[in-house]
């Protein structure tokens, strides 16, 4: 029991981080696994187990490989997906499957995230809640 409410609260911060990248802009999957204290590997693992609603809700799309590289071609329709919905979005992707400008457009949950968090349970919808960014996570002095 513990394990699921564990890998429901790393899903949760996860998503909250997804949902901040702004249109036009995209983070890496490192980016995001730094901010949370986690691997790229576990934070691409939660982007690969979506439910159909949190990917139609969810800009999941926007989450890159380092140095912005739309790393999901190898998966055939859902790479295509990813860049014609980041194309949709005036991200420009080369036909080298890489996201130009990258330097330009990457973003940083950093300093972005400090007034949301996500919700998940299954009772209740995924939407973000205004309140300050993991504040339990945060050591007490």
């Amino acid at each position: 029991m513990a394990r699921s409410s564990g890998l429901a609260r790393f899903k949760s911060r996860v998503l909250a981080v997804v949902a901040a990248i702004p249109e036009g802009r995209v983070a890496t999957y490192g980016t995001i696994a730094r901010h949370l204290q986690f691997t790229p590997r576990q934070v691409a693992s939660i982007l690969a187990t979506l439910t159909v609603e949190e990917s139609e809700r969810l800009p999941w799309f926007r989450v890159v490989a380092a140095n912005g590289v739309v790393s999901s071609t190898k998966l055939g329709a859902v790479g295509r997906r990813q860049i014609e919905r980041l194309r949709a979005e005036g991200v420009v992707v080369t036909p080298g499957n890489r996201v130009e400008d990258f330097h330009l457009i990457a973003w940083s949950p950093r300093l972005s995230l400090r007034s949301s968090t996500f919700e998940v349970g299954p009772d209740r919808r995924d939407t973000p809640k205004a309140e300050t960014a993991f504040a339990a996570d945060r050591p007490r002095h």
